[in-house]
């Protein structure tokens, strides 16, 4: 036995290193679990940015309009990034041209509103999504007379 250690000692210790041993596996998990949320977040930041110009029309039933589609790269992204439209209204059909393109890229949003479209204001949302998953939005308001 070593002078000054009795079994009542190694016990406590023991617990101690083990309790030790159990946060710092903890702290490590958690410090991954943040790390790698940010990092994501991160990536989502330095990807790419999506506009539209104008961001509102105001138009009859039976028009078309053409926006504008910015898509531009923010530090060195190089996915292929494809756009669609979300909330658009009934009897109303939106397209792009091109629909697809690695950053910095324009494309025309084309909305066709038809001739039995109802009166009000709808916001579109456009989408840009990378191969990645990466996503962008960006939103038109669209008032039909």
């Amino acid at each position: 036995m070593i002078k000054g250690l009795d079994q009542r000692g190694v016990e406590p210790l023991a617990m101690k290193l083990f309790a030790g041993i159990v946060l710092l596996v903890i702290g490590l998990g958690i410090g991954y679990a943040v790390y790698t949320w940010a990092g994501r977040g991160a990536t989502g930041m330095l990807s790419f940015t999506v506009s539209v110009s104008p961001t509102s029309a105001t138009v009859s039933p039976g028009d078309t309009i053409t926006v504008s589609v910015s898509v531009q790269r923010i530090g060195p992204y190089d996915k292929e990034v494809s756009l669609s439209a979300s909330g658009v209204p009934t009897n109303v059909t939106v397209s792009f041209s091109p629909n697809s393109g690695v950053p910095a890229f324009g494309s025309t949003m084309t909305v066709v509103v038809g001739s039995s479209a109802e009166s009000g204001t709808t916001t579109i949302t456009v989408k840009a999504t990378g191969t990645d998953g990466v996503q962008q939005t960006a939103t038109f308001e669209l008032t039909v007379e």
